[in-house]
């Protein structure tokens, strides 16, 4: 199909992987005014050739959609990565001789921060205490968040400086680190028990941080081939970031915001809902946390993690908080977005659901189940019946492998169910929760795919799915968990031109490759924002 148009751009002698099951592969296509004109063999479009058109012989390259990830930290990652210390670094030594580079640039008696730090990745195996970090500084409080983003790592005059002492009770939702012998405090921190400092202590990003954080993130994220975000925990001054960015051409990839909780009340009462805004910049989802995580053993499971006989993880929010507060999303018109990663969490939140439909009735609301980790066979069925959506992690298998022993391979047949999810009609998106979970797309493709680690041991062998399959969750998928599933997500005439470009097939080659697959070109309405 063509029109009068001429085209800004042609792709031709490529091998296109559409997504259109009506079209599944093409040869050429043709994009103008931002969208796809035309979609089929060289010749199709080669009257839509003009002086002015940019034309890419790609050689038989392999061109799909732009990719998706549906649940990122996206903004909030881009500052960190500016203004704290990176700790993913294979030693507890090398973790503090970073901290300790920072606190040396940084005045005396103000907050040092690190984020990335992973226990499993290390020999020590640990969480960071405050002895570690005390021997980093006692002049600078000190804040440590796991990669996780559910446990944090804080030295004595962090403590100090929040007026938090061994007497301290733990508060609803979270828990102190103690000794066991003395019940001092060991500087671990779990869950809401870290939310006095993280949002009444720690200093404000500047605006100019956000901005330089902005143009940081989303050069790492389209140069793996992503187009479109879901970021995660968007608050007001990131939505002003956002808003500025766009304004000035930093934003070069399509965000989707999940608004932080608290914000909703000031958003219904300016009159907004899901999906305000535009295609590179969309109001979507009001995000809130239900339970733990995955990757630091605090997600909350009807079953005792494995080697325990009483630990199944963390409650963050109960039902007498959940349900009042979906029950008045659902009501302003809103998407839900709660994080739950253990099935007793997915329950309670798929309760609330449930109870806020039956009570304000919604023509297809899609709300969503941030990770959704741990199903079974009743909560699919809820799911299905509800149409609620989820958004497991899909690089957690490869990435993460050493914590998969802590569920063990019972319940891995039920974990990150890409394939329940496909065979019971539930839409699920390609999702990797960074910093959590590593960013890129193809590892997550390929983890979804073999289920394997990086050490060859293969996790839940009945989740695998193919390379087709997962390559559909990584782009349509995502444009249906943001309402967008008609613009973009697959190439065909009028929608958004967004792709990427690849070195290799993923259909065609050992799927133990997909990972290393070299991303050549991104395309974001059909301007190129990225090129090897």
């Amino acid at each position: 199909m063509t029109n009068t148009h001429r085209a800004d751009m042609v792709i031709q002698n490529a091998n296109i992987i559409t997504i259109d099951p009506r079209q599944p592969r093409a040869e050429a296509v043709a994009i103008g005014h931002g969208r796809f004109l035309a979609v089929g063999d060289n010749s199709d479009v080669a009257n839509l050739i003009g002086p002015g058109t940019n034309v890419l012989d790609l050689g038989h390259s392999t061109v799909l959609p732009g990719f998706i990830d549906a649940h990122i930290h996206v903004l909030n990652s881009g500052i960190r990565h500016v203004t704290e210390a990176a700790c993913d670094l294979p030693t507890v030594a090398a973790v503090q001789n970073a901290l300790r580079e920072k606190a040396d640039a940084t005045p005396p008696g103000e907050w040092v921060r690190g984020f990335l730090y992973d226990d499993t990745k290390t020999p020590e195996h640990r969480f960071l205490t405050r002895h570690d970090l005390d021997a980093v500084s006692t002049d600078h409080p000190i804040f440590v968040a796991h990669r996780a983003g559910h446990v944090f790592g804080v030295n004595t005059k962090a403590f100090e400086v929040a007026g938090i002492n061994k007497d301290t009770p733990d508060p609803q939702g979270g828990r102190y680190g103690r000794d066991p012998n003395t019940g001092d405090l060991d500087g671990v921190v779990f869950e809401r028990a870290g939310d006095a400092i993280r949002f009444g202590m720690l200093p404000v990003a500047t605006p100019e941080d956000r901005r330089a954080g902005l143009r940081r993130i989303c050069n790492m994220l389209t140069r793996e081939g992503l187009t479109s975000v879901h970021d995660a925990r968007v608050t007001a001054d990131e939505l002003i970031t956002y808003q500025e960015g766009k304004d000035a051409g930093d934003l070069s990839l399509r965000v989707y915001m999940l608004m932080f909780h608290p914000h909703f009340p000031a958003l219904r009462d300016a009159g907004l809902k899901t999906g305000f805004g535009d295609d590179m910049l969309r109001l979507g989802g009001i995000k809130m946390v239900a339970d733990g995580a995955i990757a630091t053993r605090t997600a909350y499971m009807s079953e005792p993690y494995e080697g325990s006989e009483d630990d199944c993880g963390i409650l963050a929010m109960d039902v007498d908080e959940i349900e009042p507060l979906v029950m008045d999303i659902h009501k302003a018109g809103f998407q839900v977005a709660i994080h739950a990663n253990g099935d007793t969490a997915i329950d309670m939140v798929l309760n609330a659901y449930a109870k806020a439909q039956e009570a304000y009735p919604r023509h297809d609301p899609r709300h969503r189940i941030e990770h959704c980790t741990l199903v079974n066979p009743d909560i699919l069925r809820r799911m299905k019946r509800l149409g609620t959506m989820a958004t497991p992690f899909c690089t957690y298998v490869f990435y993460h492998g050493e914590k998969m022993q802590y569920y063990g391979q019972r319940r891995l047949q039920w974990m990150f169910a890409q394939r329940s999810f496909l065979d019971y009609g539930i839409n699920a998106t390609g999702a990797t929760d960074y910093p959590p979970g590593p960013y890129q797309p193809l590892m997550g493709i390929q983890s979804c795919v073999t289920r394997t680690d990086s050490d060859g041991n293969l996790w839940g062998a009945d989740q695998k799915i193919s390379v087709e399959e997962a390559l559909k969750i990584y782009t349509m998928h995502g444009a249906y968990a943001s309402f967008e599933e008609t613009i973009k997500g697959s190439i065909e005439v009028g929608k958004l031109a967004d792709l990427v470009v690849l070195g290799s097939d993923p259909t065609a080659i050992d799927p133990f490759g997909i990972k290393d697959i070299k991303v050549e070109r991104t395309v974001v309405g059909g301007r190129t924002v990225f090129e090897a």
